[in-house]
């Protein structure tokens, strides 16, 4: 009976099955819409109608981010999850380092014995257009590996796989510690042409000020407010454009084509 009531309770952590029909429902209903996207490209294209193109080349770029996103979301709601067994505890979860992971899963069962620490730390992603910072949680095995859990918007947690309350749960499971690593910045070392390079480890990551950290908000702020301009620019100009390209029918050619018995 004692042993039965200290063993803790089994816990999963996976998207509802409200999230995932949704997602399923969205992507087959927009499927369609975006196959077609080609074939009218192509048939615009066919007829001369060049400057009528470019707006639609506009739009199916936008369909398309539109749809990777919503595929990687689907994918990563049917995948995810973290199940707090009594021992151990076993993850499939997407691994990266950057803000949002893509396709890359791993499915591995740790047990708790073998945990040496649970690691969280602020970490500043998207330096240049929109930064924003997200509480990045890990786990340190007792043979050196990290094993990531995932990033979270402190201020918009998914409660389907709240990484920070799972970290909490499995150190208290493996009686270990949650080491705040702080607020850090990751940067690029050995940069090709400037450009391109290798992310610092975020135990390596250089930490941000108070006064950095304003400044980041404000610029993620300002970021978020541009990119709603652009968007709404775009429509205008759409709209604009639909309006000035339109064929212009007069009532007096309408009315000499109509029949002659309704003159």
């Amino acid at each position: 009976m004692t042993d039965a009531a200290n063993t803790p309770e089994r816990v999963v952590y996976e998207a509802g099955a409200g999230r995932k029909t949704l997602l399923s429902l969205a992507f087959l209903v927009l499927l369609p819409f975006y196959a077609s996207l080609p074939a009218m490209l192509v048939m615009r294209l066919m007829h001369g109608l060049w400057f009528d193109t470019i707006g639609l080349i506009i739009f199916s770029l936008a369909f398309t981010a539109l749809m990777a996103l919503l595929a990687v979301q689907l994918y990563h709601s049917l995948r995810s999850s973290v199940v707090l067994g009594d021992t151990s505890v076993k993850l499939t979860l997407p691994q990266g380092s950057g803000a949002t992971p893509m396709l890359r899963f791993v499915s591995r069962e740790i047990p708790y014995d073998q945990i040496q620490a649970v690691e969280t730390r602020s970490v500043l992603f998207g330096r240049t257009l929109a930064p924003v910072l997200l509480r990045a949680t890990r786990l340190v095995t007792k043979d050196g590996q990290h094993v990531r859990l995932g990033n979270v918007n402190e201020d918009n947690i998914d409660q389907a796989l709240p990484f920070p309350e799972i970290g909490a749960k499995i150190a208290a499971r493996a009686g270990v510690g949650v080491v705040d690593g702080g607020v850090v910045r990751r940067s690029i070392e050995k940069r090709v042409l400037g450009l391109i390079g290798r992310k610092t480890p975020p135990e390596a990551s250089p930490p941000l000020t108070e006064a950095e950290i304003a400044e980041l908000n404000s610029r993620h702020s300002r970021a978020i407010r541009y990119l709603a301009a652009g968007m709404a620019a775009l429509v205008v100009v759409g709209i604009a454009v639909d309006v000035l390209t339109a064929p212009r029918t007069s009532f007096a050619t309408a009315g000499a084509s109509a029949p002659a018995g309704k003159r």
